[in-house]
């Protein structure tokens, strides 16, 4: 049995978790991958078991007529916000009940960076940030009223992230609407997240364990990055001490 101390560093350290390599469903606490987005939503190609179907077979009639009429807020996740394992956490109290089609994006004149933050639950997050030339692919989510709201809720807007409009490339013909993306309010570390492949940018990238060695420098301390982990994950109100220091507040 894994010890939980060791469930929370495995967790912290993962960020910003694994998912599909390309456009998924996440429907009702299942992920499924979609084969082809083309024409209308409803008609996309979800592969189901043994059988790949239309959309509207998979989540119902009346589910899929709202995506087909917009019904719908497109959000960038430039961190986790788009891996099955998140998207279950943050929805857990609706499971049985939430569709959320997640679409590969390139976003011109940005890259995906590692914020100046450290999370309630021991990672450093990312944020989005400008590069002129640089461009980054991520995943889009195409997230209902109801679960924009959930979504937002979870980001601390106005005091950690705010919501910017973003111009993405790249998208299914379907696919309609203002996208916007969430961007640390304090800043970054001068390092991409290597999870994002990135063009033209002039930054190093690095993953997790790096981001944790840059918050290390930053608060002056020569703790391994396991110790520092461990530290953080077992104590609220040292992680939470130590993000206002990261953060400048």
């Amino acid at each position: 049995m894994i010890d939980p101390l060791h469930l929370k560093m495995q967790w912290a350290l993962s960020y910003p978790f694994t998912r599909p390599e390309g456009d998924f469903l996440f429907v009702d606490g299942r992920t499924l991958d979609i084969r082809s987005t083309k024409g209308p939503i409803s008609g996309w190609q979800v592969a189901d078991g043994r059988h790949v179907l239309p959309l509207r077979d998979v989540v119902g009639a009346a589910r899929a007529s709202r995506l087909e009429e917009g019904a719908y807020h497109p959000v960038v996740a430039v961190g986790s916000n788009a891996a099955p394992v998140q998207l279950q956490r943050k929805f857990a109290r609706h499971i049985d009940d939430v569709v959320i089609p997640v679409i590969t994006v390139r976003l011109p004149g940005h890259v995906i960076c590692w914020a100046n933050r450290i999370a309630a639950y021991g990672s450093v997050p990312a944020t989005l940030a400008d590069e002129p030339g640089a461009s980054v692919s991520a995943w889009a989510t195409l997230l209902s009223p109801r679960d924009y709201a959930l979504m937002n809720a979870t980001e601390d807007l106005g005091v950690v992230y705010e919501a910017v409009p973003v111009t993405v490339e790249r998208t299914p013909e379907a696919v309609h609407g203002s996208f916007e993306a969430y961007r640390c309010l304090t800043g970054h570390f001068p390092v991409r997240v290597s999870a994002f492949a990135a063009t033209g940018s002039n930054l190093p990238a690095g993953n997790q364990w790096t981001a944790q060695e840059l918050a290390i420098a930053r608060l002056g301390l020569e703790t391994p990055v396991d110790r520092f982990v461990a530290e953080t994950v077992s104590d609220v109100e040292l992680a939470a001490r130590r993000d206002r220091e990261l953060s400048g507040g």
